[in-house]
């Protein structure tokens, strides 16, 4: 498996929107470790999730999220849609079922949309970016063992 360093460094190029970075690196991660770098994504993703929605879980604030990943990715091709955020978010919040509705190459860039805006608004995960990137590769680990 690919160094979970390399995970972190990617993750983090793309939690601060240095775009080609995070290709760059993500190119050199081998098609054999991708599925383990996708879940480093939605382990980190959960993170943020849970930095964002810490006071608010509620379907409004949910929608408000997805409203505003709407506007503020107004220029990207494909559109960010509605539904797919909403369905991204209520399903890492035990709504399961959605994630059968979302292609998982929609849930990676929504996801890799979602983050880069909450981090973006964070100061705390900015400040904090290792740490939250430790405590992914953390949540990764313990996956891995009961899986």
């Amino acid at each position: 498996m690919t160094e979970i360093s390399v995970f972190r460094e990617t993750m983090r190029a793309a939690a601060l929107g240095n775009a080609e970075e995070a290709s760059r690196l993500y190119d050199q991660i081998p098609k054999s470790d991708l599925s383990d770098y996708h879940m480093f994504v939605v382990a980190f993703f959960a993170g943020a999730l849970g930095v964002r929605f810490s006071e608010d879980q509620s379907i409004e604030a949910i929608k408000r999220f997805a409203d505003e990943m709407r506007y503020d990715y107004r220029d990207v091709d494909p559109p960010v849609k509605q539904l797919v955020v909403e369905g991204l978010i209520r399903g890492m919040m035990g709504e399961e079922q959605l994630f059968d509705e979302i292609t998982p190459e929609e849930q990676y860039r929504t996801q890799l949309l979602a983050i880069r805006k909450i981090v973006g608004q964070s100061p705390e995960m900015r400040e904090k970016l290792d740490d939250y990137l430790a405590d992914a590769g953390t949540l990764v680990a313990q996956w891995q063992s009961e899986g």
